[in-house]
């Protein structure tokens, strides 16, 4: 942003993350859990250099929630789901516990970009805050020094009234008076929701984080919740069950009931409609 140095993105996902919310009927501690890594995940799809490719966040812990995964491609859709929405985690200092209802655990990344395998790296988590747990991912995995800041607003009677986050990565040969004013300026950044709260954009944000340097904004998309799944990927998943375990399924129930982790849509299939599915696919 300032120089081929210094690379800085931030994204305002207040919909996004009130769509989750609203989806998986999260509890405002699990919807301050969730929101972070879906705003992580969108913050860390930008740095993609195709709309295809993919970025997966996987936290697993021993805390309330259990885990929490998160997919993100270089278009800034993301969804994710958690293991434990209704939890219920009383707060810390008149805050939403974050950490306590993470706990200790591992962070998996997995990057999909086309290439015949995957990048997949895994750290242990250092707070369970996301953000520093994304931060030291970079630090540890990819040995890039990076400030990530992550933030969920639950109001009162539960939903997101502002959520938002921002990455800033220090490349190499970057000057060392610049990081000075950087590292500078992030230290006296409020929390990004109070920046929202206050109407910052994206941009207002990253200019905040940065101490006022200057832009050159190489990628500008709108992040926004998105589930692929479909009638047919449902049915392409039934196959690959194969014969004998759909064969199962048919004789056991009159219907099956498959329901996405994501997005909590629900695909029902007779025992004919298997029938016939497993028919065609044999024929």
């Amino acid at each position: 942003v300032a120089n081929e140095h210094i690379y800085g993105v931030a994204a305002v996902t207040t919909a996004l993350v009130e769509k989750a919310r609203g989806l998986h009927g999260a509890s405002p501690t699990a919807a301050a859990a969730l929101g972070r890594l879906l705003t992580g995940g969108v913050l860390m799809g930008s740095l993609l250099k195709d709309a295809a490719h993919r970025v997966t966040l996987q936290v697993s812990s021993k805390g309330p929630v259990r885990s929490i995964l998160v997919e993100a491609n270089g278009a800034g859709q993301v969804r994710g789901y958690l293991g434990q929405p209704a939890i219920n985690v009383p707060s810390r200092n008149g805050k939403l516990d974050v950490s306590g209802a993470v706990g200790k655990g591992i962070l998996h990344v997995i990057r999909e970009t086309g290439a015949s395998e995957p990048y997949s790296g895994t750290v242990p988590l250092v707070s369970g805050e996301i953000a520093e747990d994304l931060a030291s991912y970079f630090v540890q995995s990819e040995q890039i020094p990076s400030a990530v800041s992550l933030g969920v607003f639950v109001t009162p009677d539960h939903t997101v009234a502002a959520a938002a986050g921002f990455l800033v990565q220090f490349h190499a040969d970057v000057d060392d008076d610049l990081v000075v004013h950087v590292e500078q300026a992030l230290g006296a950044v409020p929390s990004v929701t109070t920046l929202v709260c206050e109407g910052y954009g994206p941009q207002d944000i990253l200019r905040r984080a940065l101490g006022g340097l200057d832009l050159d904004v190489v990628k500008d998309a709108a992040p926004a919740w998105h589930c692929g799944c479909s009638q047919d990927r449902v049915v392409r998943a039934l196959l690959a069950l194969g014969p004998q375990q759909l064969g199962q399924l048919i004789s056991e129930q009159p219907e099956t009931q498959v329901r996405c982790e994501f997005c909590t849509t629900e695909y029902t299939f007779s025992q004919q409609e298997l029938s016939q599915m497993m028919a065609d696919a044999m024929a």
